[in-house]
This record gives C-alpha cells, sequence and structure tokens, in this order.
C-alpha cells in the first residue's frame, strides 16, 4: 500500500518545474468529510481517525478555518461551478435523483469554460452529480475535454451500479466531435484506484506547455461504508467497527492522492501546481462519519453541515504563500471568482462568446484570489454568505459578520424532495419566520447559546437581508420520474445520457441481456 510511504514522499525534493507559466490547479473534492474526519481540524479534541497526509498539506499550505459549502452535494457542486447561489439555479432543495430530467442549467457559465477559453486543459475524473438526462447536461458539453467517473450520487466501489444499474463511463470532446464509452476497464475494481489511475495516465500524457486544470471529486468518503482490506490498519481491522471503516476509507483517499502527487513530481509540473483540497458538505449523520466537534450534519444548515475542511497547498511558495490559516469567511461560490481572475480572467473567453457583462455581474462569487493565493490572509473581503433558503422545508439560514440567523424547523434528517407537480411558495412566505435561532459563531462555533430572545434587533436585521435574496430564487428543479417512462429499462443497463425529447438511444448503449464486460 502506499500509504505507508507518505512521509518519505513528503520530504522528497520537488523536481525542476517544466511547462507554462500559468499554474497548473489540482482541485481536490472529497465527498461528505467533516470536521470529525480531518486530523488538523480542531486537534485538541481527541479523534479516533489520522491524516497524516491531509494534515501536513495543510500546515505548509493556507489552511480556511472558515469555509462555507451547501448542505447537499449537487447544489455544492453547482456552485462551484458557477460562481451562484443554489436558489439562483433552482437547486436549493435536493440532489439530483436517477431516473429524471434534473439538469444544471444551460445558461449557466460553467467554470471549465473559461479555463479552457484561458489556455487550461481540464478534466473530469470523479463525481459528476450536476445532470446527465440528455448529452448537453454532461461534462464534455460543459467545457470539460475529459471526463471519466460517474453521473449519480453514490455508486457501490466496486460494481459501481446504483439502484440495480451501471453507472460508470468514459468521454472527450474534441473540436465538434463528442465520443462515449462506458464501463471502461472498470469492471470488479475498486472505483478510486481506477480514478487514481486515469489521473496518472492524464499527467503522464500532457504536454506541459499548456496548463492543466484537474478537478479530482473523489468518492470517499461517501456511503456505501467501505474500503478494500489493504487499507486497514493492523491494529483495526474489524469491519463491523465503524471507526475501523472511516480510517480505512481516509488510508484510501489519502493514499490516492499521494499517489497523485507523485505522478505530478514524474512529470515534473509539481513544482508548478496549486492544490486546492475541500469537502463538499458535512459528514452524514452516521456511525461512520463525523462533523464534531460542531453540531449538525450534512443537510441540515447547522456548521456541522456547511462549515467544512478545506486548504490550498503549493510547494513553490511564487504561486501560494505558506500562511498558516486564515479565519476569513470563504465560500465554495468564491473559487469560480478567484480561479477564473487569477488564470487570466475573463477577456479570453469574452472574445469567444456571447456572454453578457449582466451575467458576470450577478455572480454571487467573489474575487478572493490575492487573499487565498498571495495577499494578506486578514485582508477578509467576504462578511456574509447566504447558507441557503429551502421553500420545501420552509427554512433559511444567513451569515453576517460575527452572527448567524436560522429560520424554520431546521429539522436534522435529510431534506424533503420537492414534488412533481407541486406549487412551492416564493418570497418572504417560503419560510417560517416564527421559528428562529441566532447564534455568535465567532464566540460560539458550536452552536450552544441560543441568542434570538436576547438580541432580537441583530436577528431582525439579518431576517431583513435574507429578504433581499428572494429576487435570486429560481422555480425548483424537482424530481420528474413521471416525465422518464421506462429509462433505464431492462435492455438499457447504465445511466447515461439520454434524448428525452427525441428518444434517441445510442446502438452501442442498448442490450438485450446482461450487459457485456469492458477490459
Amino acid at each position: 500500500m502506499v500509504l505507508i510511504f507518505l512521509s518519505l514522499l513528503l520530504f522528497l525534493g520537488a523536481p525542476t518545474v517544466r511547462g507554462s507559466d500559468k499554474p497548473n490547479i489540482l482541485f481536490v473534492l472529497i465527498d461528505d468529510m467533516g470536521y470529525g474526519d480531518m486530523g488538523y481540524t480542531y486537534p485538541e479534541i481527541k479523534k479516533n481517525i489520522t491524516t497524516p497526509l491531509f494534515d501536513k498539506l495543510a500546515s505548509e499550505g493556507l489552511i480556511l478555518e472558515r469555509y462555507y459549502t451547501l448542505p447537499l452535494c449537487t447544489p455544492t457542486r453547482a456552485s462551484l461551478h458557477t460562481g451562484r447561489y443554489a436558489i439562483a439555479l433552482g437547486i436549493e432543495t435536493e440532489v439530483f435523483q436517477p431516473y429524471t430530467k434534473e439538469c444544471l442549467d444551460r445558461d449557466q457559465i460553467l467554470l471549465p469554460e473559461v479555463l479552457r477559453a484561458n489556455g487550461y486543459a481540464t478534466n473530469l475524473v470523479g463525481k459528476w452529480h450536476l445532470g446527465y438526462a440528455r448529452w448537453d447536461c454532461m461534462p464534455c458539453t460543459r467545457g470539460y475535454d475529459t471526463a471519466y467517473g460517474y453521473t449519480q450520487g453514490e455508486i457501490d466501489y466496486t460494481s459501481h451500479k446504483i439502484s440495480g444499474y451501471n453507472d460508470f463511463y468514459f468521454c472527450e470532446e474534441d473540436g465538434d466531435e463528442i465520443s462515449w464509452s462506458i464501463l471502461p476497464n472498470s469492471t470488479q475494481k475498486y472505483s478510486e484506484n481506477l480514478f487514481t489511475s486515469r489521473i496518472k495516465d492524464l499527467v503522464e500524457d500532457h504536454n506541459c506547455s499548456q496548463p492543466l486544470f484537474m478537478m479530482y471529486t473523489m468518492q470517499t468518503v461517501h456511503s456505501p461504508f467501505f474500503a478494500p482490506d489493504a487499507y486497514y490498519n493492523m491494529n483495526c481491522l474489524d469491519k463491523g467497527n465503524a471507526s475501523c471503516v472511516r480510517q480505512a476509507m481516509l488510508n484510501a483517499a489519502q493514499d490516492s492522492l499521494s499517489e497523485v502527487i507523485e505522478s505530478y513530481k514524474e512529470a515534473g509540473m509539481w513544482n508548478n501546481t496549486l492544490m486546492i483540497v475541500a469537502s463538499d458538505n458535512g459528514a452524514p449523520k452516521s456511525r461512520f462519519a463525523s462533523s464534531l466537534p460542531l453540531r449538525g450534519w450534512k443537510s441540515t444548515f447547522f456548521e456541522g453541515g456547511v462549515r467544512v475542511p478545506a486548504f490550498l497547498y503549493s510547494p513553490n511558495p511564487e504561486i501560494l504563500v505558506p500562511r498558516g490559516s486564515t479565519s476569513c469567511y470563504i465560500h465554495v461560490t468564491d473559487w469560480y471568482s478567484s480561479i477564473i481572475r487569477w488564470t487570466g480572467g475573463w477577456e479570453a473567453f469574452t472574445e469567444i462568446s456571447k456572454v453578457r457583462k449582466s451575467q458576470i455581474d450577478s455572480l454571487d462569487s467573489i474575487d478572493l484570489s490575492g487573499l487565498l493565493f498571495t495577499g494578506d490572509k486578514h485582508n477578509c473581503l467576504r462578511d456574509e454568505i447566504l447558507i441557503n433558503i429551502n421553500p420545501v422545508n420552509e427554512d433559511a439560514a444567513y451569515i453576517k459578520g460575527d452572527y448567524k440567523a436560522l429560520f424554520g424547523v431546521q429539522a436534522l434528517t435529510e431534506l424533503t424532495q420537492c414534488e412533481t407537480g407541486k406549487r412551492y411558495a416564493f418570497g418572504e412566505h417560503c419560510v417560517n419566520w416564527n421559528i428562529t435561532r441566532l447564534f455568535n459563531i465567532t464566540d460560539d462555533p458550536f452552536e450552544t447559546n441560543d441568542l434570538s430572545e436576547t438580541h432580537p434587533d441583530v436577528l431582525e436585521e439579518l431576517k431583513e437581508t435574507i429578504l433581499h435574496y428572494f429576487d435570486e430564487l429560481e422555480p425548483l428543479q424537482c424530481t420528474l420520474a413521471d416525465s422518464v417512462g421506462a429509462f433505464p429499462t431492462e435492455v438499457m443497463h447504465y445511466y447515461l445520457p439520454f434524448d428525452f425529447e427525441g428518444g434517441i438511444i445510442p446502438d452501442w448503449a442498448t442490450y438485450a441481456h446482461d450487459p457485456p464486460s469492458f477490459h
């Protein structure tokens, strides 16, 4: 197992830099990692896990102490790719489901589209979860040169199935042509190992004269909670022990990242690379996961659902100045403007597209490139974050300065799926303002002391600010199973792009019996 060589890897000298003047960007998005799953977060609190590689990289880079996402993965991934709050995309209430027509708005300009215009090769490896129903929902039509992985929220780690159907694909965009394949060399192989191998191949074959944007969206540490035997610690082999399983999954994630880093070094690319590591939301409510010591978990608006581990690292101080940590507010939308500004701005993209200035000006993203990469870590440019507004659960949450207000029940359960055909209230009536909570999250980051009765003026001020965001609310994309008919079926064993309007299924995706094996 490569993990045993982590300490050696971290102290190896970086090879001579080769290639582009622009830095490579390696964005590692870990699935469902909470504060209790990372060793360096609140180290004074005893945890049953260790993350030596993550801890080492974070300590030598920049730790984002107050980094916020959406409470679920589809909204977070959409906000990362568009620079917009989920309420502006109509996907604030749920994750995209199998058998549906849900798709990230085609009018949105995605981050890899702009990076491609700025000269970058763009690759996605791992989870997509931003729509698969039509060809133009898939990543290779949304700015990625290639994509390899799965389309849904989760799959089995070795069979790569969900709900009995296969979900593993490869696509490549080459000019006006897009090629597709299914189950590429993946049968009964651990998905994280496949992703690692894919990235290593991409790096090895990459022309270093062109900067590389690699979006690595790990499957770990998402359910189903599993890791191969090789990743279990010798003193913790019990697969019925939640701590043993979680540690094995974290070992697999670190092992994968270790191999990826080594491949960048061997290609002479590491010294010209910025790496961003972040979770997509808090840990789920499960004995196999932890957002402790924060309150709540995935799907809630409490800190445990939306405040997650994140850090930046580069071996090159000219790319990233090592600065310990920053306590400035940073939201997942901010990667969009910050990365675009840092890699050349909008000029190249606007020259080849019909993007309107209003589209850029209406972003929720804030350019924090100076703060994040080279500037003063105390120069905080963001002082507010809209956590979310959910018309289905009738709740909302908002941060302003030291204070965080929560309205509505905030039920500690999975978010309710919106129902097809049901009309939900929009505007101020879509939130239950009668149930309130207010916390000073600077003094009380664990949200134990409700100040709503003692600070009614602060609560009212934050409520009034939330009301200004209702103009951004877009119609909800609800589960549309009744529109899909019999898809997939016994003759269609795959989750694949499908032209619902024309009813087109490509010949190579149709099989009368069991799907073939690809080796």
